[in-house]
């Protein structure tokens, strides 16, 4: 059904600097335009191009070289630079690394009138800072005669503002000052008014024509476009209705939480008050217990005041008596004094006293005599010395002997200190070498030979650094550990003669070379004694050993160790004798005499004993000397270890430190303290012979009176300590009964006055049996926590209905815990009002007016947009019922919804449709029933479910929130309430429709496409207008359908119907194909385009007119 309306029509394009091309115009055919060449010859490169401009898009990530992956990461900075390659650091190769410019121009020409206008970019490419700027634009007119450039180079931003500013008419040029503004003005009225969503889609969708979205998904999209359903005034109608109607369930809901508070509130006052009543009972208690406290303190005072005068009484007499017995005391003591004992007594103390004070000294002295006769122990203390420290103990020294004995113990004490010094030093020795001796010992016993350091540290480094080198562990062995004795008779011979030859490091032949490189690197000071066997020359060498040689007692399993052992012993020979020794050149006897160069001398004994390495025989014989070694290292060390101990213990003895006159002074005090102690016993015998003579019955009676006035004295502080005692009982009983007045008179006053209790309580006491007060209050304190317990639980639970409520509603500032209600019983009868009535009469009005607008602003213009949607499918269905793809014809099918959403359909298409808002009721119940009649009773349940949905929920999260827009952009969306598909139709005996939408996936890949490409096209036809007639539209509009690789699994045949589907249609096309698909196209295009890029790095097109196919045939 080819239209002939005018069109605008793609007739070139001009490029600069763009990907691998620099300068290129394309002129394209109003019809169908083929692109082919081999894959990356640059077809893309040139679709991408326009989709830069026919989007007015720069940024290339959502549709840059989709055609040949989904995935493509190409962007617009590689396409402006031309990348060449990327490096295996990411370091990126470009054509163009000096800033530029790009330009890409299309040229559109009506086809009727043959007007042509321009549409287009430039950039600026900063390659330093890998930065680009950008200008579209608009001019009318076809591509510039200087094809955008310069005589140097492409046009600037700049330079293309001043050349159109200078050239061009200010309203024959546009520049876009942004994307979004440039866009609508293209869309709008450039490319004869498209859809600014649509279009772009549908274009991107299908260059790459994989058409990944299923068929009744892309005719949901494509062919019934969305409607803009404005359901503002409805749905503020309906909100506000459901305001109205959520206020009045709201207040109802308080009302009844405010109830349920009213209800635990009144529970918790009636608890409340029987503690209150506990609380008054445990209170008039007190008092009547504080007056009975009163009356037995009153007399008990009474009974102290008596109780005290009698005390008072019994003092006076104590008092009496001890004066008496003063006044006999004191004649005693005076006739005593006359017969002069006193005297004598207070004599006797002095010199006690002055004993005391001399006594430090000898004792000091004694401890010094005792600590000096340890000398006399010892047998190097001289005679003269011991007979010195006698007079020292005797306390008969003089100046001259003490100077004496202080010499010679100090010269004792020095020759101590140094024999200790020297015993000392030698045990340290010993125990180093002990330790030595027990290191190696350790060793030999886990069988480790106990080799030199430098030797064990060579083999390591040498080991660890040739394994390293070969790649695998080498290795490296001792001589020694090689080795063993045929006959142990000669061990001694062989260690003494192989001497240090014995710790060469061996490794295997094949090793050596680089062994020896390894070593030559190693450290020179360190490893000068270190040397190594070269056993890959030695094993190649042919050895000559004398008969009764040496080596002949040498065991060794590796050839290149044996000739390595001849080389060394092979010419000495064994001898027993003087004679047989000198017989030789060179010879050995088994107790190691060697004979050499005419020299007859010893082998050094430390290489056959300590330094024996060969054999296991060696390990064991080391191991038994060096055992023999330690034994008797401790056998010196034990008397060392008494006499370094002894020594210790005698630097210790007394020595006499102090100067000479410190000691002669203490022996004087000695001798002074010997006169006052004879003098202390001569007073003391005095005393004795008074007190048993004449002063014998007068002391006794003395200490008698003495002992009966201090019996006296005591009975009087204790009589004393009671009468304090009973004047303080009675001053705490006053005190006592001024405090329980005072408590009395604050119990009266905080007791409340309350005629109810006052009265409750006296009868219960009249019924009491008791006048225990306090046993009374605590059976009151049990009742009073009982009623506690019961009080808090009732508060706790009308806290609890408090926070529920306050949490429910958080406007309110009300108190949790406050133990009274009015706050709560003000709002609850003000809830409970009347006022209630005026709400349901407002939200029946307002539901009313929901209704109207509901009916108006929804309903019908949903059941016209489905209607529309109809009448579409039928002009799409008529435009494509003249047209065969091949053997097939396809139509769309659109009907109801056969999913859920279904179910609404039948209440906007029900020809019974009427809805009357006059019959609405009052009532809560019925108010959201909005419509009546016929209509009413099949729909009102239905028709309340979608006004819910419009309603949005108060109080929602954000995500509960974006769930009900999303609800309602869905059910506002007429296309909700439709499904959508594609039949094909086969003629035949009887004709068959097949629903496409299931079977399309069990098709081969061409027959797959085929409706879908149907679908694409009449979406294209729908987008462009095509169908409509010329009268609707006002500007002629693009035709232009892009597609790449579209046709790639259909055959010549389906091919050739698809592009006569795109003429018929009235499209201009530009097709893209490799060139193994050429004969599938040639027959079927109007212009060919051939696309080369040989060395990846220049595009070439070649442009061939259908009179010229035959040529590029012949070429192909």
């Amino acid at each position: 059904m080819k239209t002939n309306q005018p069109f605008l029509a793609l007739s070139k394009i001009c490029l600069n600097n763009w990907h691998y091309i620099d300068q290129k115009v394309l002129t394209f055919n109003n019809g169908i335009n083929f692109f082919t060449g081999h894959s990356g010859s640059g077809k893309s490169t040139m679709i991408d191009a326009m989709q830069i401009v026919l989007y007015a898009n720069t940024d290339g990530r959502g549709f840059f070289n989709k055609a040949a992956a989904d995935d493509s990461d190409r962007n617009l900075i590689e396409y402006l630079r031309g990348m060449v390659a990327v490096g295996e650091k990411d370091e990126v190769t470009y054509l163009r690394n000096k800033n530029f410019s790009t330009t890409i121009v299309l040229e559109f020409t009506q086809t009727e009138s043959e007007e042509k206008e321009c549409l287009g970019v430039v950039f600026d490419v900063d390659t330093a800072r890998n930065d680009t700027s950008r200008l579209f634009f608009w001019h009318k007119g076809g591509i510039l005669e200087n094809h955008y450039r310069t005589e140097e180079h492409a046009m600037t931003i700049s330079e293309l503002r001043k050349y159109m500013q200078k050239n061009f008419k200010k309203e024959d040029f546009y520049f876009g000052t942004s994307n979004e503004r440039f866009r609508k003005q293209m869309y709008d009225i450039y490319l004869g008014g498209l859809d600014m969503e649509k279009f772009p889609r549908l274009f991107k969708r299908a260059i790459p024509f994989k058409m990944n979205i299923k068929l009744e998904d892309f005719v949901k999209e494509y062919i019934c476009m969305e409607q803009d359903i404005h359901i503002e005034d409805m749905q503020e109608s309906v909100m506000q209705y459901g305001r109205m109607r959520q206020r009045i369930e709201d207040t109802l809901k308080e009302a009844k939480s405010l109830e349920e508070i009213k209800d635990s509130f009144d529970k918790f006052k009636i608890k409340k008050e029987e503690q209150d009543y506990c609380q008054y009972r445990m209170n008039k208690l007190d008092v009547l217990k504080l007056k009975s406290d009163i009356h037995l303190l009153q007399k008990k005072i009474e009974d102290g005041e008596k109780e005290l005068k009698t005390e008072e009484e019994n003092e006076t007499v104590l008092e009496k008596k001890l004066e008496q017995l003063s006044k006999e005391y004191d004649a005693l003591v005076a006739q005593i004094a006359g017969s002069g004992y006193d005297q004598i007594a207070t004599r006797k103390k002095d010199v006690q006293e002055l004993l005391g004070q001399l006594n430090h000294s000898v004792q000091r002295w004694e401890q010094t005599s005792k600590d000096l006769k340890k000398w006399c122990d010892l047998d190097i203390t001289p005679n003269q010395a011991i007979w010195d420290i006698e007079k020292f103990e005797q306390g008969d020294i003089t100046e001259d002997d003490l100077n004496r004995l202080k010499h010679t113990l100090d010269i004792l004490r020095k020759e101590t200190e140094e024999e200790r010094q020297d015993n000392t030093s030698t045990l340290r020795a010993l125990k180093k070498q002990e330790k030595s001796i027990s290191d190696e010992l350790k060793e030999l016993k886990k069988g480790n030979k106990a080799y030199p350091k430098e030797v064990l540290d060579a083999r390591y480094e040498l080991q660890t650094k040739l394994s390293e080198k070969r790649g695998n562990f080498v290795k490296v062995n001792v001589l020694a550990d090689l080795l063993d004795m045929k006959d142990e008779t000669w061990h001694k011979a062989v260690e003494g003669y192989l001497g240090s030859n014995k710790l060469t490091l061996i490794v295997e032949p094949k090793y050596v070379k680089d062994a020896m490189e390894i070593y030559r690197d190693m450290d020179q000071k360190k490893y000068w004694r270190i040397s190594i066997a070269d056993t890959q020359k030695i094993n190649k060498q042919d050895i000559k050993v004398e008969e009764n040689a040496l080596s002949e007692e040498v065991l060794a399993e590796e050839s290149y160790v044996k000739k390595l052992i001849e080389s060394l012993m092979g010419r000495v020979i064994k001898c027993e004798t003087i004679d047989e020794l000198r017989k030789c050149h060179t010879g050995i006897t088994p107790d190691g005499m060697l004979y050499k160069n005419f020299q007859l001398k010893r082998l050094d004994p430390k290489q056959y004993t300590r330094n024996s390495y060969i054999g296991d025989n060696s390990l064991r014989h080391r191991i038994k000397e060096l055992e023999k070694e330690k034994d008797k290292i401790f056998d010196k060390i034990d008397p060392l270890e008494k006499e370094v101990l002894s020594a210790d213990v005698i630097l210790k003895y007394e020595y006499l430190p102090q100067p000479a006159e410190e000691y002669l002074k203490q022996q004087e005090t000695l001798e002074r303290a010997k006169k006052r102690q004879e003098e202390y016993e001569d007073l003391e015998n005095q005393l004795t012979k008074l007190r048993e003579g004449a002063l014998k019955g007068l002391e006794e009676e003395r200490d008698q009176n003495r002992a009966t006035q201090e019996d006296c004295k005591r009975e009087i502080n204790e009589m004393k300590e009671t009468i304090w005692a009973t004047q303080n009982a009675l001053k705490e009983c006053r005190q006592q009964i001024i405090d329980q007045n005072e408590a009395l008179i604050r119990a009266q006053n905080e007791l409340p006055a309350n005629g109810e209790y006052d009265q409750q309580f006296t009868q219960e006491i009249e019924k009491t049996d008791t006048d225990d007060y306090e046993r009374l209050k605590k059976r009151a304190a049990r009742k009073y926590y009982d009623a506690g317990t019961k009080k808090e639980e009732e508060y706790r639970k009308l806290v609890e209905v408090r926070t529920a409520y306050l949490r429910e509603y958080p406007n309110r500032t009300f108190s949790a815990i406050d133990e009274n209600n009015d706050a709560y019983d003000k709002l609850y009868n003000e809830l409970s009002s009347d006022h209630m009535e005026i709400y349901r009469e407002k939200a029946a009005k307002q539901a009313k007016t929901a209704m109207e607008h509901f009916k108006d602003d929804f309903v019908y213009k949903i059941r016209s947009a489905i209607r529309e949607a109809y009448q579409r499918r039928d002009e799409l269905n008529r435009m494509i019922s003249g047209l065969d793809f091949g053997k097939d014809k396809y139509q769309f099918k659109i009907t109801r919804n056969t999913g859920a959403d279904g179910k609404y359909y039948p209440m906007f298409m029900d020809d019974s449709l009427n809805i009357d808002p006059s019959v609405l009721n009052t009532t809560m119940d019925d108010q959201m029933n909005l419509f009546s009649m016929e209509h009413e009773n099949k729909y009102g349940e239905l028709m309340n479910e979608l006004i819910e949905i419009f309603i949005p929920p108060e109080g929602a999260s954000a995500e509960e929130l974006e769930n009900a827009k999303h609800d309602m952009k869905k059910y506002s969306d007429y296309r909700t309430y439709l499904s959508f598909d594609m039949e094909q139709i086969v003629d035949g005996d009887e004709k068959l429709t097949i629903g496409l939408s299931k079977m399309i996936k069990k098709n081969s890949g061409g027959e797959g496409q085929n409706p879908l490409y149907v679908a694409l096209l009449a979406s294209f036809a729908q987008t462009y207008g095509i169908h409509l007639s010329p009268k609707v539209r006002r500007n002629p509009s693009i035709r232009l359908v892009v597609l790449d690789e579209a046709f790639s699994k259909m055959d010549a045949e389906k091919v050739a119907s698809c592009i006569d589907l795109i003429r018929s249609l009235g499209f201009q096309a530009i097709i893209s194909a490799t060139n193994d698909k050429i004969q599938n196209y040639l027959e079927n295009v109007d212009k060919t385009f051939v696309y080369a890029n040989p060395n990846k790095k220049n595009i070439s097109i070649q442009e061939f007119e259908k009179c010229e196919f035959d040529n590029l045939v012949t070429e192909e």
